[in-house]
């Protein structure tokens, strides 16, 4: 459920690109960057915190940023997720979990082999990551996280060279409570009550 002002900022391209300050549950002001926000802000006496609105809110991102680490014990939160094939046999997939990711997404190499096509009229989408826009279409594909079996939608991702496997927020996120245990090494997914 979005609360007021990202409402706000969804609907009201005015903000899409800039830097806005939150107070409350309100869009106080608006900036090109931190600094001319702090400089705004600096004497205002109000207690706020800031926002980096995406150049386009309403459009699916996939955030996934990967740094080399120095850390060589670093820990990625993947999980092992049943993908259910054609052929009715099942498939399981170790699928990043990400909590930054709009929608789930699959390679493209893992799509065909669940029968995924590209329809003749269908046209491709563009999705935002860190690493640049790719193209995606969307499938919805039955999945299984701890023996609950559920229909998932992903963002089938068209470069034949990517390599993502993510399950990001939409429809899981819902079914879910999901805790991150870094220290532990863990994550564990609790179905949600209906």
């Amino acid at each position: 459920m979005k609360t007021d002002w990202q409402k706000e900022i969804f609907d009201n391209r005015i903000y899409w690109g800039k830097i806005v300050a939150i107070s409350g549950d309100k869009i106080v002001e608006i900036a090109n960057n931190y600094q001319e926000m702090r400089d705004k802000m600096k004497n205002s006496g109000i207690e706020y915190f800031s926002h980096t609105v995406p150049k386009n809110p309403q459009q699916l991102r996939i955030m996934t940023l990967k740094i080399k680490s120095m850390r060589k014990d670093l820990w990625e939160p993947f999980y092992p997720v049943k993908f259910f094939l054609p052929d009715e046999s099942f498939e399981i997939q170790n699928m990043l979990i990400d909590s930054g990711a709009d929608i789930s997404a699959i390679d493209y190499n893992m799509g065909k082999s669940l029968g995924f096509e590209v329809g003749f009229h269908e046209t491709l989408q563009t999705i935002e990551g860190i690493g640049g826009d790719v193209t995606f279409l969307l499938r919805e594909q039955k999945i299984d996280i701890n023996g609950h079996s559920f229909v998932n939608t992903f963002a089938w991702l068209q470069d034949p060279d990517s390599e993502e496997m993510i399950i990001g927020r939409k429809t899981v996120f819902d079914l879910f409570d999901i805790e991150f245990k870094q220290t532990d090494k863990e994550i564990i997914f609790r179905k949600r009550q209906e």
